[in-house]
């Protein structure tokens, strides 16, 4: 049987598909244990996250939420700390590790597709 000179077009999406969601996985795995880079990429990542948390099959939303819902919580605990600042009392850094918390929390919910 002779080689076809098609392409087959389903097969390249899924690769080009997975090829994007293993490297914005890395990317998101990398983001968490960075110092600082967190508040520079999170606009553009999160959205994405939530995105694709909310539009795929349950192993790579699950795995896609974690990492927003994460991403999220340390951004906020970042913003609030540096608002408040290093004379923080520890009762207002237990308020700002709750909101990081919290806003993780409503990231994670928000993200799953059957929330």
């Amino acid at each position: 049987m002779p080689h076809s000179s098609t392409v087959n077009i389903p097969g390249w999406r899924a690769a080009a598909r997975s090829a994007t969601l293993t490297f914005l996985g890395v990317l998101s795995a990398l983001v968490l244990v960075s110092f600082g880079s967190q508040v520079i990429v999170a606009p553009a990542l999160l959205p994405a996250q939530w995105l694709i948390a909310r539009h795929t099959g349950a192993a790579t939303s699950m795995v896609f939420s974690v990492f927003g819902a994460l991403l999220i919580a340390e951004v906020t605990w970042i913003a609030l700390g540096l608002a408040y600042g290093e004379s923080a009392t520890p009762s207002v850094g237990g308020l700002i590790a709750a909101a990081g918390l919290g806003v993780g929390i409503v990231f994670f919910t928000t993200s799953r597709p059957d929330g």
